[in-house]
């Protein structure tokens, strides 16, 4: 069940239901999670994209002209922004950062963790599409580099904000996914902790990776301050039934927003 705490509260706005995270309120940041809806769907070209961004660009204060959307594609790929662009002129794009104001940096998921940074002190902002791909490709913490080259950020200053994603207990993969995970994290010398043995599918050995704690990791050895990453904490598999979740929709499955504006 997916209900305030102690890290995110719950809303609804005329039928679009989404998280916020508490921490990003105090701080004046607008920004949303959407939730599953019949009528949401932010998937490109889906017949209810187009009021989907309507409804929660107006529900947390937005105009929906400052939208900004990549075309992701599982890169590690990362624009700095300084203007409204087009989201075709953004094609193989995981990540957007920018110190802008008038400008909503915006990606999509079902399933993958979407990271939402935000420099308080240097007043930048960051939305990064991280799957499984994107994770090992170390997209966070390119983010971060390019947020401490490009706008002076100090790591120390960022904190970074989890989206709902498809959790350690549900991330089954096979033997060849599990052996590149291990293969670029050897240097941690950690795998132990993010890789489990799960169960014999059909003959085959399956593992459970744990992305959201291979990010952890890659956050705070780049400086970021451990109490600084907030994770909602909060399985798309688990809670299918509100959460956008590819594995549990299968081909006609629907895509979830997270937006971020100063």
């Amino acid at each position: 069940m997916i209900k305030d705490n102690d890290i995110i509260v719950c809303k609804e706005y005329k039928g679009i239901e989404y998280i916020q995270f508490r921490k990003l309120l105090e701080f004046g940041i607008k920004h949303a999670y959407t939730l599953k809806g019949e009528k949401i769907n932010f998937r490109s070209k889906s017949k209810e994209e187009k009021e989907s961004y309507s409804k929660i660009y107006e529900a947390i204060g937005l105009d929906v002209k400052t939208l900004v959307k990549p075309l992701q594609n599982h890169t590690s790929n990362i624009k700095c922004i300084d203007r409204v662009w087009k989201n075709k002129d953004l094609p193989d794009i995981d990540g957007l950062i920018t110190d802008k104001k008038e400008i909503a940096l915006t990606t999509t998921n079902a399933d993958c963790i979407l990271l939402l940074f935000y420099d308080p002190v240097k007043k930048v902002i960051a939305n990064i599409h991280s799957g499984w791909k994107g994770t090992f490709q170390k997209i966070g913490e390119k983010a971060v580099i390019k947020m401490i080259t490009n706008y002076k950020c100090n790591p120390e200053d960022i904190y970074c904000f989890i989206s709902p994603s498809i959790r350690k207990c549900h991330f089954e993969v096979d033997e060849e996914v599990k052996d590149l995970c291990e293969n670029i994290f050897s240097f941690t010398n950690k795998t132990n902790e993010f890789i489990e043995i799960g169960k014999v599918v059909e003959g085959k050995q399956k593992y459970m990776i744990d992305t959201v704690l291979i990010n952890r990791m890659l956050l705070t050895s780049i400086g970021l301050k451990n109490e600084k990453i907030i994770d909602c904490d909060i399985c798309s598999l688990c809670n299918s039934d509100k959460i956008n979740s590819y594995r549990a929709e299968g081909k006609d499955f629907r895509l979830a927003t997270a937006i971020i504006s100063l």
